[in-house]
Order: structure tokens, then C-alpha cells, then sequence
């Protein structure tokens, strides 16, 4: 990063130069606008717009002012901007900020539209990114579950290949049967390259290192690498896998939203509630409904 860099317009450009440089044209001007309308409420407000400097005030400032009479989605996708945007400059006032979004007025909003569906499907993703986004929005799963998968779970043999999947539930959690999708296959071989050099790229420096023998596993650090599995409720498929994606297309989602979207289009299907209630693994069906 620049060390002379103070502006906030050359602030801008440096962020989607190393942000946003494989980025879709239309997708980088969409950022740009949204930090620059930004950068203008602040100054017209006599704020200061560089990004070191905004404070978790100013951000409460946005919310409470510019943004108030904006949609709900319109409001997550102008912080989803800025936070990332702070976060490039080690800032972090949005964290700070104690934002919360209202209630949208549209009933069980927190799904994805047929537009956002897709870009979210043709999304250049990671090994990682696609198979936790394939399991969540293509075969329902929650993040706790995505999580929980082991290498044993998958059987992918026979006419009827399936996830052994451990829901909610007492103790160890329930388990379901749930099918492949069309696409599982494909997904599952890629992640399996991945995370097969993954594994070897940790037991190279540590021979004496264990594969934990879930099916997601994490790798960190190039020279001296450490591994293991994800721990569930920890935040970090949200925070690794999503928020790069959020960021780039402009629009919220977290991943019981992708889960939601799965039981929403398989109801718009026509599929029998009882079905979509059974895949999902919940104990009724007024839950599904819900």
C-alpha cells in the first residue's frame, strides 16, 4: 500500500486496484459509486471522508441520515462497501459502529432473488467457496452442518449417492439422508484436489500432523503451514468463505440465507412441503412454513 496516499478519491482507487482488479467492470464501478456517494455525505456533512479517519460516529451518522429512508438492502450493501473498504485501511470503526439493520417490511425478506441467485451461482469461487456455497444453497444444509460433514459422511457410490448429514437435535444431533445434487460430484472432486494438497502441503512441514477427517479442513500460513477443522459457531465460513463474495457483488447475504433460498425455490417448485421439511431436517412443517 502507498504510504503517500490521503485523499479520499486516491484512497478509493488504491482500494479497487488491489480489491476489485479481476473484478467485472460493472461490478468495480459499483463500488466505486457507492464509496463515492459516501465519501460526498460525509464532506457535505463537513466529515471527514478519509478512510483512516472515519469514526463509528460518522458510520451512525450514515445510518441515521443518508441512508435512513433507503431500503433495508440498499443500506447492508452501502456498509458492506465501506466496512470492507475500512478494513483495507485497518480500520475498524464499522465494527464499532453497533449497526443494526431494521426489520424489512416483506415478510421472511433474508433470501435471494432469481437475479442474485445466479450471479451468485456464476461467482468465480475458491475450492472452499464453492463447496460450502453448493451445500448451503444447492442442498440446504446449515453452517453447523456444512461444519460437521465428515469424509465418511459422503457415499458416493451406487445409483443414489448421498450425504450423511448430523442436524440439530439432542446429544450428537439428528442425522438426515439427503441426495446429491446434479452437481455434487463435480463439486466434491474439486474441493477433494484442494484439500488433498492441503494435506499434503501441512504434513510436508509436520509429518506428525493428524488429518481431523472432516471433509472442510483449513490451512493456514505458506512457509510453516498448521491445519485442522473448522470449529462450529465460530463465524469463520461466514468470514472467510462469504464476505469476500458480499463484497464483490454488492448485496447481503449470510448463510442461512443461501439455506433459505434452497427451501423457497423447492416450495416455488411445488415440492411437497413435507419433503422440503424432511431435507431441511426440521421436526414440523409449520417450522418449514415459517
Amino acid at each position: 500500500m502507498s504510504k503517500g496516499v490521503h485523499t479520499s478519491d486516491s484512497c478509493i482507487a488504491e482500494f479497487l486496484d488491489e480489491k476489485f482488479m479481476n473484478a467485472k467492470p460493472y461490478t468495480r464501478d459499483k463500488c466505486r459509486w457507492s464509496l463515492q456517494r459516501t465519501r460526498d455525505y460525509l464532506e457535505n456533512a463537513d466529515r471527514c471522508s478519509e478512510p483512516r479517519k472515519i469514526t463509528p460516529d460518522d458510520i451512525r451518522f450514515l445510518m441515521n441520515g443518508p441512508w435512513k429512508d433507503k431500503t433495508v438492502s440498499y443500506q447492508k450493501s452501502e456498509y458492506s462497501y465501506l466496512k470492507r473498504y475500512l478494513k483495507h485501511y485497518n480500520n475498524d470503526a464499522a465494527a464499532k459502529s453497533g449497526v443494526q439493520f431494521a426489520q424489512d417490511m416483506r415478510v421472511n425478506v433474508d433470501w435471494l432473488d432469481e437475479v442474485q441467485y445466479q450471479q451468485l451461482l456464476d461467482f468465480p469461487k475458491t475450492p472452499l467457496q464453492e463447496i460450502i456455497i453448493h451445500l448451503e444453497l444447492c442442498m440446504g444444509l446449515r453452517s453447523v452442518e456444512c461444519v460437521r460433514l465428515t469424509l465418511d459422511d459422503v457415499h458416493d457410490t451406487g445409483t443414489r449417492p448421498y450425504l450423511n448429514v448430523r442436524g440439530k437435535g439432542r446429544g450428537n444431533g439428528k442425522y438426515r439422508t439427503i441426495s446429491f445434487h446434479k452437481d455434487t460430484r463435480a463439486v466434491i472432486e474439486r474441493w477433494m484436489k484442494e484439500r488433498d494438497q492441503m494435506v499434503r502441503d501441512i504434513m510436508a512441514y509436520n509429518p506428525s500432523w493428524k488429518d481431523p477427517g472432516t471433509l472442510l479442513i483449513y490451512k493456514l500460513y505458506k512457509n510453516k503451514p498448521r491445519g485442522g477443522a473448522y470449529t462450529e459457531h465460530s463465524g469463520a465460513i461466514d468470514e472467510l468463505v462469504l464476505d469476500p463474495i458480499r463484497d464483490v457483488l454488492g448485496f447481503h447475504f449470510a448463510n442461512h440465507t443461501l439455506r433459505r433460498t434452497f427451501g423457497r425455490r423447492l416450495y416455488h417448485a411445488e415440492v411437497p412441503i413435507e419433503t422440503i421439511s424432511k431435507i431441511l431436517g426440521h421436526e414440523s412443517t409449520i417450522e418449514t412454513l415459517k
